[in-house]
Parts: C-alpha cells; sequence; structure tokens
C-alpha cells in the first residue's frame, strides 16, 4: 500500500516537473534570459556584493539557466510535437472509420431495400399464380360439368330410344350379345366333352371316335375373333345411328320450338289467345299491348311507348322505320359524340342519353326485349367519307344480369361490312368496374376505354371513345371501330343498332 502511495506521489512530482518545464520552456521563448552585472574595476567576484538577497537569488538562477543544456527545451517540444502528431493521427483514423461505417450502414440499407422489392415482386408472383390457378380449376370444373351434361342427355336420348323402338334379336345389333353368349356356351359345352372323352378307357374312345370330331382351340379364337369385329362394326353403326337420331331430334325440337314461339307471339301482338270479333268484346277490355316498333303503330317523331307485359313498367324507345322495311328498335345511336360512353356497369344497366340524340337503351330494358321474342338485329355503320356499310344478324338475344348480359344468341351473318361480332358470340358484358372478359392479367373495358362483350378484348367495339379529329390515327383498339372493315386504328363517325321480332316480315306479309 506504501509502495502504491510512494508511485502516486513520485508520478505526481513527475507531472509537476513536466509542467514547470514546459511552462518555464514557453517562458524562455518568449523573453531571453538575463545576463549577469559585470565586474566593477579592481574588483574580484568574490568581492561583489550584491544589492539584495533577491537579486543574488536571480543571478544565481539566471547563471545556473546560462550554463544549462539546451536539451531541455527540445526534448520537451519533441514530446509535445509527438503528441500532436498522434493525436493528429488518430483524428484522421476516426474520420476513416466513421466514413467507412457510414458506408457499411448505406448498403446495409440498399440490401434492405432490394430484399423488401423482391418480396413484393414474389408476392405478386405469387398472386398472378394463384389467379391461373383460380382459372384453370374454373375451366377444369366447366368442363366437367359439360362433360357430365352430355352424358346426362345421351343417357337421356339412350331411354328414348330403348322406349320407342323395340329390339329385334335375329335383325337388330344388339341380339349380338345374345349370339356371342351361345357361341361361350357351345365352347364351354365342347371342353367338357373333350375333358370326358380323355378319362374314358380307351375302347370307348375308339367307339366315340368314330363320331365327329370336337372343334380345336384355334378355330374357337378365330370364330371369336370374328365375333369381337363384326361385333366392333355393328357398335360403331350403332353409334353413328345414334347420333343421326340425336341430330335429327334437337333439329326437331328447336324448329318445334320457334314454331311455338311464332305462333305465342302472334296471338300476343293480336291482343288474344283466339280472336274475338270486336261485338264480342266487354265493354272494359283492354286494347293490346304495344311490344315493339314493328307492330305497325306509328311512332310520334320517331318515339314510341312500349309495354311488354301486362305487370311490367311501360318505358319509351326510338323506332326506326326507313332501313330494311322498318319496324327496328334502336338500342345504339351515336354520331356526334355529345354522350361520353366510358361509364359504369350501373349507368349501362339502367341506360343513359337522350333518345332524341345519343343514347344507349340499356341492358335491363333490352334483356326483357330479346327474352320476350326471338329478335334480329341490324347494325348500320359510316365513317367521316359518308360510306355506309351494314352488318344484320338475322338472330339476337343476351341474358340477364346474373349472367352479366351475356351475348347467348347471335345468328347468321349478312351485309357489305364484314362480320366482326360473331367473335364475341357467348362473351360476357364488361366494363371498366366491372371485368368480365375472360382475360386473366388485363382489362379491355379499361385499357380500350369503352364497354362491350370483349372476349379476350376485341374485334369490334362501337361503344368506345368518340374521335371528330385524327379519327384515321387512333391508337389501337380505343374508338368506334368495325375490325373487318376499316381495322381498329380507324374510328368511325356514326354507328346504330336496332332490334326487330323476327316474325315481323311474316306480320306485314
Amino acid at each position: 500500500m506504501g509502495l502504491f502511495v510512494n508511485r502516486k506521489h513520485l508520478c505526481g512530482v513527475i507531472f509537476v516537473i513536466l509542467l514547470f518545464g514546459v511552462i518555464n520552456c514557453r517562458t524562455e521563448d518568449v523573453r531571453p534570459t538575463s545576463a549577469p552585472v559585470p565586474l566593477q574595476q579592481n574588483q574580484t567576484s568574490w568581492q561583489q556584493r550584491p544589492a539584495s538577497r533577491n537579486s543574488v537569488q536571480r543571478w544565481k538562477v539566471n547563471h545556473s539557466s546560462a550554463g544549462t543544456s539546451p536539451s531541455l527545451h527540445c526534448d520537451y517540444k519533441e514530446l509535445l510535437t509527438n503528441l500532436h502528431d498522434r493525436v493528429s493521427l488518430m483524428i484522421s483514423v476516426d474520420e476513416d472509420l466513421r466514413q467507412r461505417l457510414d458506408t457499411i450502414e448505406k448498403k446495409i440499407v440498399q440490401f434492405e431495400e432490394s430484399n423488401l422489392a423482391r418480396m413484393d415482386s414474389m408476392a405478386v408472383a405469387q398472386m398472378d399464380f394463384d389467379k391461373h390457378l383460380d382459372v384453370m380449376e374454373h375451366i377444369q370444373r366447366l368442363t366437367r360439368r359439360g362433360v357430365d351434361e352430355l352424358l346426362g342427355e345421351f343417357g337421356e336420348y339412350m331411354r328414348t330410344l330403348n322406349l320407342s323402338h323395340i329390339p329385334d334379336n335375329r335383325t337388330h345389333p344388339s341380339g349380338i350379345a345374345d349370339v356371342e353368349m351361345n357361341i361361350l356356351r357351345k365352347t364351354k359345352r365342347q371342353a367338357v366333352y373333350s375333358s370326358q372323352q380323355q378319362q374314358l378307357p380307351p375302347q370307348q374312345q375308339q367307339q366315340q371316335s368314330a363320331s365327329p370330331m370336337p372343334i380345336s382351340d384355334s378355330q374357337k379364337l378365330d370364330a371369336l375373333a370374328t365375333l369381337l369385329t363384326s361385333t366392333r362394326g355393328a357398335i360403331n353403326a350403332l353409334h353413328s345411328q345414334l347420333q343421326a337420331n340425336v341430330t335429327r331430334l334437337m333439329q326437331q325440337t328447336g324448329n318445334l320450338q320457334r314454331r311455338v314461339n311464332n305462333l305465342v307471339r302472334r296471338q300476343q301482338n293480336q291482343g288474344a289467345i283466339v280472336s274475338v270479333p270486336n261485338f264480342y268484346a266487354t265493354a272494359n277490355s283492354q286494347q293490346p299491348l304495344t311490344t315493339s316498333c314493328a307492330q305497325g303503330i306509328a311512332p310520334i317523331n320517331g318515339i314510341l311507348k312500349l309495354q311488354l307485359t301486362p305487370t311490367s313498367d311501360p318505358f319509351y324507345v326510338a323506332c326506326e322505320d326507313q332501313l330494311a322495311g322498318g319496324g327496328w328498335t334502336v338500342i345504339l345511336n351515336r354520331f356526334n359524340g355529345d354522350i361520353n360512353f366510358q361509364r359504369g356497369w350501373l349507368e349501362y344497366k339502367h341506360g343513359f342519353g337522350n333518345l332524341a340524340g345519343e343514347f344507349f337503351i340499356g341492358m335491363e330494358k333490352l334483356y326483357a326485349l330479346t327474352a320476350s321474342a326471338i329478335h334480329e338485329l341490324l347494325i348500320t355503320l359510316e365513317d367521316f367519307q359518308n360510306h355506309s356499310r351494314y352488318a344484320r344478324y338475322n338472330l339476337f338475344a343476351i341474358g340477364n344480369e346474373m349472367e352479366s348480359y351475356e351475348l347467348k344468341l347471335l345468328g347468321k351473318y349478312e351485309g357489305d361490312a364484314g362480320d366482326s361480332l360473331t367473335y364475341h358470340a357467348g362473351s360476357k358484358f364488361s366494363t371498366f368496374d366491372n371485368d368480365n372478359d375472360g382475360c386473366v392479367d388485363c382489362n379491355c373495358a379499361q385499357s380500350h376505354k369503352g364497354a362491350w362483350w370483349y372476349n379476350w378484348c376485341d374485334k369490334s367495339n362501337l361503344m368506345g371513345p368518340y374521335h371528330a379529329t385524327d379519327y384515321d390515327k387512333i391508337e389501337q383498339y380505343r374508338g368506334i371501330y368495325w375490325h373487318e372493315w376499316l381495322g381498329g386504328n380507324y374510328s368511325l363517325r356514326a354507328v346504330k343498332m336496332m332490334i326487330r321480332p323476327v316474325i315481323a316480315d311474316s306480320e306485314r306479309r
């Protein structure tokens, strides 16, 4: 303990000496050392008397300082210089370390950002994969459902044919199974007979040898092969006959359904199931409903009020009586671009615009019209050079909202504009906020800025944006276009879609 205290005091003394030396050294650097007082004449140095004790002490100190080597000053200066250099070196090393730390932090931040971006891209890729998987599963379910329906229909037709036709085993191919069973029974009996012959004594075998020889195995196999070949041919013939019967039955069913619909429609137009003379009608009997522009009722300024059923709400439509025999109900009219057709699902459901100008009748009204009777469709097109074309389809109908207003029925095409609508048959209606186009990675209504029966986008779009200028240089598929006439880069000046009951021509005759 005492040694530690002594060392502590010694270190303190050394520190004081060093501090004193540094202060003394700095003082001498500023002020030169004073010289001793010169000797007077006839006096020696020991005879010299100082004026006071302080002067003697100062002289002694100065004298001793004058006799000291200047190495003390150099040692302290070198020590301070070395300390300063080391401190400067440490400062530079510290700055270098700080810069390296900043660089490392930046790299860590960049690495984290890149990892986050990769994780986001992986999440997006996983979502796309899930969407594709859902689509594939949906297609698989639809395929299975369709196969089950076909099998059910095939079974029903088979039962119908079995009930309507009594098979004849002598002439009908269905008797082949009985023939095959008889041959197999005979073959089995022959095998039993041969085994019994082998078990008989030799004498009895010689006696039996005089009888006819049994059929060999090779002959049996040949007979079976011939039977199977004839059976396969008979089955193929039966299958072809069944397909022909099914096709004929479907055609007859379709013809019968069309006749029934035409008959019911004609009777509804006449006002009753059985025509009754006016004088037998009651005083408060109602007039027949006006259900289309083809009933011969003159519209007022091209506008007619329709009511499809006694309980349904009436609504107004625009009629066209100048084209193709007249009687057309206009469902779409565009000619100047006053109405914006880039709208949502609800607006297309109920309709928009002005019947005296540009308008769309609305999906609900269009469904009600096409569901009440079989209609045909007429489309007129006009470019900016006043050239006109038309496309006509002898059948047209759409589904309800639960079916996304699917284009369920589109008949045979005729006209001079080219067929750009058959591609969309069976497609569901799409708007930018209700995508039903079947495209997994795109929204056709949003990219084409319109609404239509998109099928992985389109070959026609009469509800696209209107272009009054640069109509022949539009961005592809972003206008009112009919691909088979002027292509997807030309936006038409005017288009009109009209429908009419199919029986309108026969009624006018």
